[in-house]
């Protein structure tokens, strides 16, 4: 009921390029008795653009032609084809009849959903100065999110996103949302499964080719499990209190990185697995022998505005309590980072501060500190590109810690304020006012004045230079 995967639709034409090195005249001329017009060329380079508005780079003769045109067929797949939206392979149909009920499903009108709300404030590639992040780009299988390194920008097609959500299950900051389940949908979706041991099983799954008997407290749940990330993850197990089956012929990447990383801090705690992973009908039966209650699991957290990386920490926090668990490494796509800074040079200028996006780095004004959470790090580095003294701030990739103290606030860099010398008032660190007055000593010297402004707040400085 809370889904916000909203249905759009888009005017396609008749128009058909189809490649294939086979004579395909026959099938060309049922198209076009049904009200399609099709091209067959055997050599293709090339697709861009998308449904309704795609652009084929042929080869003919030796010679290259682009042409345009509203679905592409082939036989012979390339990337290229597979990314597009609007390209299909004809040996996906059984014959010209059923292939030509598809295409009449896609023209005139090609019907899409909304499947990605983006939040680019917390992004960790928007408007940045260094690349940091742009996973979502490189696990994208489609061309339904495109990185424009000039400016910066995520640039979202929806009209060629498939919903397979990868792109939301490895996003570092949580700055992607699967639409279909948003946070308050997953929210009230999880009041449905306290206390019962949660059978997830993928959209995808062929469930219906199973046959297995669920024991009590079993409760199915089907989603698109691709999209699930270790918040979700955890979210679910902490509400059922028992460990979770996972029910899908394959794992995404995030899937994968998020299950090896619960069940690591799992088997060390309760010497259990977190996620039990069924791949098929005799896992799956399996599975369902090693389902059960986990003492201590069940957790309630009322709903919050956190973000993605908080909020897990904060569950995670209620496991490992006063205890230590060791190190998790971190992996392709769910990292964790550590911040070092040489406090011989750090002036407290915050430009790390206001880089971080995910709350990792804090200043303290009421301890004068630079603070910093591992846990809330997500290792994409743009503290250290834009921190302004050189060799101060360094980042290292490293493992999560499953220990209380790697959850908390910890200081990096201190300093006391310096007050200015013709009202007392505190007004800047006392490395920043010493780095700029001994930059500036030389070029003020012979002028006391000039060098008394050093040591001044902004007002006593504009004061001494207009009235002396």
């Amino acid at each position: 009921d809370l889904g916000l995967d909203l249905e759009y639709e888009k005017q396609v034409g008749a128009n058909i390029i189809i490649a294939s090195t086979q004579d395909k005249g026959a099938l060309c001329e049922f198209l076009g008795q049904n009200g399609f017009k099709a091209l067959q060329v055997s050599e293709v380079l090339g697709v861009y653009g998308s449904v309704g508005e795609l652009g084929v780079v042929a080869k003919d003769n030796g010679a290259e032609l682009d042409i345009a045109c509203d679905l592409f067929l082939f036989d012979e797949p390339k990337e290229s084809f597979l990314r597009q939206s609007g390209c299909y392979d004809l040996r996906k149909f059984s014959d010209d009849k059923a292939l030509l009920a598809f295409l009449q499903s896609k023209s005139p009108i090609y019907k899409y959903k909304h499947y990605i709300n983006y939040d680019s404030s917390i992004c960790q590639y928007d408007k940045r100065r260094e690349e940091c992040c742009a996973k979502c780009v490189g696990i994208c299988p489609t061309t339904a999110i495109v990185k424009i390194d000039e400016t910066r920008e995520l640039d979202f097609s929806m009209v060629d996103c498939v919903g397979c959500g990868r792109c939301v299950s490895i996003c570092p900051s949580g700055s992607l949302e699967f639409a279909p389940l948003p946070k308050a949908s997953f929210w009230a979706l999880l009041d449905f499964y306290k206390d019962k041991k949660i059978l997830l099983v993928d959209k995808n799954f062929a469930l219906e080719s199973v046959e297995v008997e669920l024991s009590a407290g079993v409760v199915p749940l089907v989603l698109n499990t691709t999209h699930l990330n270790e918040t979700h993850f955890l979210a679910l197990l902490q509400s059922s209190g028992a460990n979770l089956i996972l029910c899908t012929a394959t794992l995404s990447k995030g899937n994968e990185e998020a299950m090896n990383l619960l069940n690591t801090l799992f088997e060390r705690k309760f010497g259990k697995k977190a996620i039990i992973w069924a791949s098929n009908e005799q896992n799956l039966q399996k599975a369902l022998m090693e389902c059960e209650f986990i003492s201590t699991l069940r957790f309630d957290m009322v709903e919050s505005p956190m973000l993605k990386r908080e909020h897990f920490a904060k569950r995670l926090l209620t496991l490992i309590g006063n205890d230590d668990f060791g190190v998790a490494q971190s992996g392709e796509w769910l990292r964790y980072g550590q911040v070092k800074v040489d406090t011989n040079t750090c002036t407290l200028c915050l430009a790390c501060v206001g880089a971080c996006n995910v709350g990792a780095l804090v200043a303290d004004s009421k301890e004068n500190t630079l603070k910093f959470n591992a846990s809330l790090c997500t290792a994409c580095g743009y503290c250290v590109a834009s921190c302004a003294e050189k060799d101060t701030m360094t980042m290292q990739r490293s493992g999560l810690e499953f220990r209380a103290s790697y959850f908390h606030f910890h200081a990096l860099a201190r300093d006391e304020l310096f007050a200015c010398v013709e009202c007392g008032k505190e007004f800047a660190t006392k490395k920043a006012v010493e780095k700029v007055a001994n930059a500036m000593k030389d070029k003020f010297a012979g002028d006391e004045r000039k060098l008394r402004t050093l040591y001044c707040c902004a007002e006593c400085k504009a004061k001494l230079m207009i009235f002396g």
